[in-house]
């Protein structure tokens, strides 16, 4: 009988970026792998690898309620049809639809079903309707599932005093984990303290703290003006907390450089990455990425971020939304290299130890075993 596995996210980048591995794994041991998420070019990749996709569209930003019903009976029509014995689902959508939909045959007739919380996001920032329907969808759909893994103990601890799962049920694994062979230590010491290069990588919305980004930059700049304070992020056209582009390029202040395929020759121009983020992360990958080049990070103290950054450490951590605060650690780490460049070192440290990916993989490998699939 032909082993079957399903992976979901919202878009195939997700896939791609933190979950390759896993796949490869997967495939490598004779296991059909069904991908269910964004007909893109990232998902191609994997089909590439040998996996099977079937387009799943999720709308992003807020309650749908077509579309999110749409992508619910998608999901259910691939389960049924491809009969997987272990699912597992990234991100509030694909979690609390693909788990009511591989549940709703039965526990008899249901795979196993792990889901992976990578962070709250707007939901739970904005408050309101959105995060009273998002606290239902978690509530009804989780005591389904067999596990739920968390990759910041704040999420894990929100989601077991709220009564929607069980903690027996509830695993802890930070993050994604990086792959330390690509984002390695870049040497920055002989560099000139004239130009320093300030970076921000995170989708165009307000709650990643772009508009502090912009206002952070100008402060900076009437002080050091040849900082530089470069933006990398795909643009969210239809999001409702889209940052609009025509506002972005009106400041003087910051250069817009789009997505990036490949983030690594950017981290190794910078001199420092401010992530001014208020968006409920599971652990901000780009922080991980940033440490392991030796960048240091100047960000708000918010849970998922506070796990990717030792405050006075490897960078600094400033109570949420204070942004007078946060101008002054970034003005204080450009005046001092030595702090500056000290502070990376350990970054680059503490990537090696709690983040490199090959360890995530395994703990990932352990809950699979945990549910008894022989991987």
């Amino acid at each position: 009988m032909e082993k079957i596995v399903l992976f979901s996210a919202n878009r195939g980048y997700a896939l791609l970026s933190s979950r390759k591995e896993l796949i490869q794994r997967f495939l490598d041991h004779g296991w059909c792998v069904v991908l269910a998420t964004a007909d893109d070019d990232e998902a191609h990749e994997l089909v590439d690898l040998g996996a099977q996709l079937e387009p799943v569209q999720f709308t992003r930003g807020g309650f749908s309620l077509i579309g999110d019903y749409k992508a619910y009976r998608r999901l259910l029509d691939v389960i049924v049809r491809w009969k997987p014995s272990l699912v597992h689902f990234f991100h509030a959508k694909p979690v609390i639809m693909g788990t009511l939909a591989a549940g709703s045959r039965g526990r008899a007739n249901a795979p196993s079903i792990v889901n992976t919380i990578t962070g709250l996001g707007q939901a739970f920032v904005k408050g309101g309707l959105v995060t009273s329907f998002a606290s239902a969808g978690y509530r009804k759909a989780l005591s389904r599932a067999d596990i739920t893994i968390f990759q910041n103990p704040d999420d894990m601890e929100l989601f077991v005093e709220s009564a929607w799962l069980s903690s027996r049920k509830a695993r802890l694994i930070a993050g994604s984990g990086v792959p330390l062979n690509r984002f390695s230590f870049v040497e920055r010491s002989m560099r000139s303290n004239e130009k320093p290069v300030i970076v921000m990588l995170g989708r165009l919305l307000k709650q990643k703290g772009i508009p502090e980004f912009v206002q952070i930059a100008a402060h900076i700049r009437q002080r050091l003006p040849g900082a530089r304070f470069v933006l990398a992020g795909e643009e969210e056209v239809n999001h409702v907390d889209g940052v609009s582009m025509s506002w972005l390029r009106s400041s003087a202040d910051i250069e817009y450089v789009g997505r990036l395929s490949d983030v690594i020759p950017l981290m190794a121009q910078a001199d420092l990455l401010l992530f001014p983020s208020y968006y409920r992360e599971g652990v901000p990958r780009v922080v991980m990425e940033a440490a392991a080049t030796g960048l240091p990070t100047v960000a708000f103290d918010v849970p998922g971020v506070r796990e990717a950054v030792r405050n006075d450490q490897t960078g600094f951590l400033v109570p949420d939304r204070n942004v007078e605060q946060m101008t002054e650690r970034v003005f204080q780490l450009l005046e001092d290299k030595g702090l500056r460049l000290e502070m990376g070192r350990k970054a680059s440290e503490l990537a090696k130890e709690a983040f490199d990916i090959r360890a995530v993989q395994e703990a990932y490998l352990n809950v699979y075993r945990e549910l008894g699939v022989d991987i």
